[in-house]
């Protein structure tokens, strides 16, 4: 499926609005989760406070090293989907015939959906 995805394959308004818009929001939502789980337990500690002053392995509970670590691999999945996602927006956008502007609106709100995404989970 991420191969389709990738090289466009669907049309238009199913890239955009099922795996784009509804997907993206998707596994926003499932991060923003546990970036809530994790800020409660940090008492009062910002993220990047946290994982770069205080952050280590040895001194960690099984509670705060399962958020982590799923914190970071929705990450990196995200961040992986998204790349996936913004070219396949690109290459299905390009095959879109039936109206220049909606090419080009689907190209640039994509990306806003992409930024937003990431604005929400850092």
């Amino acid at each position: 499926m991420f191969a389709k995805i990738l090289h466009g394959q669907f049309e238009l308004r199913q890239m955009f609005w099922k795996y784009g818009v509804w997907g993206v929001s998707l596994i926003t939502f499932i991060m923003y989760l546990f970036r809530i789980f994790l800020v409660h337990r940090l008492n009062g500690l910002r993220l990047g406070e946290y994982y770069s002053k205080v952050f280590s392995f040895i001194n960690m509970d099984n509670t705060m090293l399962f958020l982590t670590i799923s914190y970071f691999t929705l990450l990196a999945f995200l961040t992986f989907y998204s790349i996936i996602l913004v070219l396949g927006v690109w290459r299905s956008s390009a095959e879109y015939d039936k109206s220049v502007w909606l090419r080009h609106i689907a190209r640039i709100l994509i990306l806003v959906v992409v930024f937003f995404a990431y604005k929400i989970v850092l």
